[in-house]
């Protein structure tokens, strides 16, 4: 990384905050010498409405989640299309039964253990590249809330009398965001910018059919076939590459948050990401 470059990490929907910010920054009258805008890298992102929520039931169905009935009647009579303004009877009915199927899995990772004993006072479980602890998230929450950490960061100096939360329910029906971010990913890469997305393969919840829908209406000609890359002799994912410079890689076992499910997969993706060099297609790696 050189001097006032700037690296633009993301995932889930910071996805479109990331693909946002560069945006700005390739506008004619912002001045690259002082900010020389460097490649995006964007992980189980939400870039496009319409593929993310079809991607997200078809992965569903691939996986046994949802039954074969089901599925079948969510694509017959749903309309995930930025133009639908409302939803069928029959497409809420076999949603409904697809989101109670999922109800009892941690969608971000349909192969973890679930939090048992959300207690404060058990004793963290030690992560390893095997095993996270599931109640990771209640623990976050408890110090997040704690008056000496708010203070410590300067954070809700209003004292709102509500909790922090990672997803917020205080703001309802959020109109100020565009169905998708593909024309923007679009023009980066025509402004020469190298685009990665990557996917946990056993996220459910922005999964990798979905990103791939996604690069399919991008409508890219593929500059290196679909393939495995390795790391210490393993198989780590698949990816491919497109013209333009956009990488696609998934991740092999990991879930929504990559490098808590498998830290090796994920530091040997990023690595690769910041070298600017192809992921391994070789078992010596």
């Amino acid at each position: 990384m050189g001097q006032n470059q700037w690296l633009s990490s993301w995932y889930d929907r910071g996805g479109r905050f990331a693909v946002k910010m560069g945006g700005l920054a390739i506008l004619p009258t912002m001045d690259l010498k002082i900010l020389q805008l460097t490649p995006l890298y964007i992980g189980n992102a939400v870039i496009n409405d319409e593929t993310d929520e079809r991607g997200m039931y078809d992965y569903f169905g691939s996986h046994a989640l949802i039954s074969d009935e089901t599925l079948s009647q969510i694509q017959q009579h749903c309309d995930f299309s930025p133009n639908a303004t409302t939803r069928s009877d029959k497409c809420d009915q076999a949603s409904d039964k697809a989101g109670i199927d999922v109800s009892k899995l941690d969608i971000y990772n349909i192969y973890a253990p679930l939090c048992s004993n959300s207690s404060l006072t058990i004793k963290p479980k030690k992560a390893t590249s095997m095993l996270i602890d599931p109640c990771s998230d209640y623990y976050v929450y408890a110090y997040l809330n704690r008056p000496d950490v708010q203070m410590a960061l300067h954070a809700n100096v209003t004292k709102l009398d509500h909790d922090w939360e990672p997803c917020s329910g205080v703001i309802h029906n959020w109109q100020d965001s565009p169905s998708t971010v593909i024309p923007l990913l679009k023009e980066f890469m025509e402004n020469g910018l190298r685009v990665w997305i990557f996917s946990g393969d056993t996220d459910a919840r922005v999964p990798v059919t979905s990103t791939k829908y996604s690069i399919e209406t991008m409508k890219l000609s593929i500059k290196t076939a679909w393939h495995h890359w390795f790391i210490k002799g393993e198989v780590g994912g698949f990816t491919q590459v497109y013209e333009g410079d956009l990488t696609f890689a998934t991740v092999r076992g990991a879930g929504h948050q990559v490098p808590s499910y498998q830290p090796r997969r994920g530091l040997s993706l990023v690595m690769h990401f910041l070298a600017g060099t192809p992921l391994p297609d070789s078992s010596r790696h």
